[in-house]
């Protein structure tokens, strides 16, 4: 059913990835996040040693975001490109429609979180109350370097996962094993977060599925990034609620759970919420039918 799609057609143009880049690949990124994470650590500090605590906290989380996955990400673009002997359109990176999937992912993210935040809210399981922003002159910054670290964070991970694993497997092994193992992996990344349990990682693995199976319908990688940067952006910092165990330092609004339930998602997040899991299937189901009409 697969074999004529964009994105597969990509995974077999250039050198045929070893097992051994596979296997690499995870650690390679991991590690250069590490490498970025000290060095924009070194370099925040001279750039930001004059502002005030709360701010420099909040300037250096979002700069070492950016500068980290920023590094990570050129390097699984460097390794498709010189190794793998790709260019910018066998990586997923095709022109058409890229600026219509991306703000579908985005919009496909938006409503998925604010759907699942007022049933939430509906149910007594959340409360959400305005936060007074009062950042002065410095505002426009924090805006700004907050959407560039999110955009470059969506973008990278879906880059090394959707883009890399997925096209390296698919051409070494087949279609269904690139679009499973990936998934596997992005669940994997998240085993040492604050507050995972069961439910949290079986939704990161579908939501892996389901961002696979977006990029399949979309032939790109663009609604995949669009996707990812909303849905960390609006949990993050427009809702104020944990982003797979980890808390933002600003937000527009303040969200109290009220109890760790299957509902809520407890320390984790949305992420954890059982409502995410129906979201996730819901999502996947709709996207395996486009598909199946897309390749009749």
């Amino acid at each position: 059913m697969l074999e004529n799609n964009r994105m597969v057609q990509a995974s077999y143009e250039g050198n045929k990835p070893s097992l051994a880049s596979i296997i690499m690949m995870p650690f390679l990124f991991t590690l250069t996040l590490s490498i970025g994470n000290v060095l924009s650590e070194l370099i925040g500090s001279l750039l930001f040693n004059n502002l005030e605590e709360s701010l420099f906290r909040i300037y250096m989380q979002y700069f070492q975001y950016a500068v980290s996955f920023a590094l990570a990400g050129a390097i699984v673009v460097l390794f498709m490109c010189k190794v793998q002997g790709k260019n910018w359109r066998s990586i997923g990176l095709f022109k058409e429609k890229a600026v219509v999937s991306y703000f579908k992912g985005a919009g496909i993210a938006f409503l998925g979180i604010v759907a699942i935040i007022s049933f939430l809210q509906f149910k007594g399981e959340l409360t959400i109350s305005p936060i007074q922003i009062n950042r002065g002159v410095h505002l426009f910054g924090i805006i700004l370097i907050i959407l560039i670290a999110w955009i470059i964070q969506g973008a990278a991970e879906e880059l090394f996962l959707r883009g890399f694993m997925f096209q390296a497997i698919t051409a070494r092994y087949d279609v269904y094993k690139g679009i499973i193992i990936p998934a596997i992996v992005f669940a994997l990344l998240h085993l040492g977060n604050n507050g995972i349990n069961a439910i949290s990682l079986i939704n990161i693995l579908l939501c892996g599925l389901a961002l696979m199976l977006l990029v399949l319908k979309d032939g790109n990688l663009w609604g995949a990034f669009g996707f990812h940067t909303v849905w960390n952006l609006l949990q993050g910092n427009v809702f104020g609620i944990s982003i797979s165990g980890n808390m933002m330092d600003v937000s527009l609004f303040k969200t109290v759970i009220q109890a760790d339930t299957i509902w809520s998602g407890g320390a984790f997040g949305l992420e954890g919420s059982l409502l995410t899991t129906l979201f996730f299937i819901l999502a996947s189901l709709v996207l395996v039918r486009q598909l199946s009409k897309h390749n009749r």
